[in-house]
């Protein structure tokens, strides 16, 4: 089963833990290096709890819609 976390796509293989990324570069975890991992997440916790919280920006940020001149259908949906 995969679980999308941000821009990240995580799976566990027989091997461990792989996390890919948007651009397409893999991090293939082995368990020791996956319970690593949790354990300093763990260790965290609270510290980016506590950063989420000033924090409020989105890892997948909207950019603004640009209209091409021509573009008939666009234009309808979004009126200038």
């Amino acid at each position: 089963m995969d679980a999308i976390v941000g821009r990240y796509r995580a799976r566990m293989e027989e091997s461990g833990l792989v996390l890919r990324h948007s651009s397409g570069i893999n991090f293939d975890l082995t368990p020791d290096e996956t319970l690593g991992l949790f354990d300093f997440i763990h260790a965290y916790r609270q510290t980016l709890q506590a950063l989420q919280e000033h924090d409020e920006r989105e890892t997948e940020p909207r950019l603004p819609r640009i209209v091409l001149e021509g573009d008939e259908k666009a234009k309808e949906k979004h009126p200038s």
